[in-house]
């Protein structure tokens, strides 16, 4: 579908406010953060914000939905383009390293804030980002199924969520210490062990 220009003009806002908002929860937190500073940071008054976002739990759902379904469509998009398993779980592993190292105030954010805000919610929010939690590792697991032989003895689904958590969890220790760790030697590690194995060159 085509927007009109009134209608790119007020997504380009949405979006700008998307990112000011995600900067700013990431640097001081979800509950020391304002609707006031979010505007002010856009240069726009309080009440054009309440126009895009009805508040500030609203907004920050919002920058983890907006970040969430762009990276799930690129990322489907890359997976259906691979070539096999072996290549799907390259594809993958590498998109989410350069989806978090691009995004760090994103993955600060997720770390830092998100299961504080997710505790305390009860506008139904929480359980949207949960099912779209969901539905993204389905469809991980359904584009890494398309790869996999009929007679594979790991299911698709295990391996989409170990491959995930996996990164995620090494991703975390990176932006806690990024100076001590080797973000290209750490990728090569867990696409070694994910595609090889850690038998394959062992003798056991």
């Amino acid at each position: 579908m085509t927007l009109d220009k009134k209608e790119l003009r007020k997504e380009q806002h949405r979006l700008e406010i998307l990112q000011t908002a995600e900067r700013i929860f990431a640097r001081q937190g979800y509950h020391t953060t304002t609707m006031e500073a979010v505007a002010e940071e856009c240069g726009w008054s309080k009440g054009t914000l309440y126009l895009y976002f009805k508040s500030k739990e609203d907004l920050f759902f919002s920058v983890l939905f907006e970040k969430l379904d762009r990276f799930s469509a690129a990322l489907l998009a890359d997976l259906k383009a691979s070539e096999g398993v072996e290549g799907k779980i390259r594809g993958l592993i590498d998109a989410q390293f350069s989806f978090f190292t691009e995004n760090k105030h994103f993955f600060q954010l997720v770390i830092t804030e998100q299961a504080k805000v997710m505790h305390s919610s009860n506008s139904g929010l929480r359980e949207e980002l949960i099912q779209k939690q969901h539905s993204h590792i389905n469809e991980i697991s359904q584009a890494l199924s398309e790869g996999m032989r009929d007679d594979t003895s790991v299911h698709a689904s295990i391996l989409a969520g170990s491959i995930v958590g996996a990164v995620n969890l090494h991703l975390v220790s990176w932006l806690m210490a990024p100076e001590s760790m080797d973000v290209d030697y750490l990728k090569s590690q867990i696409t070694t062990l994910f595609v090889n194995g850690i038998s394959a060159h062992e003798n056991i």
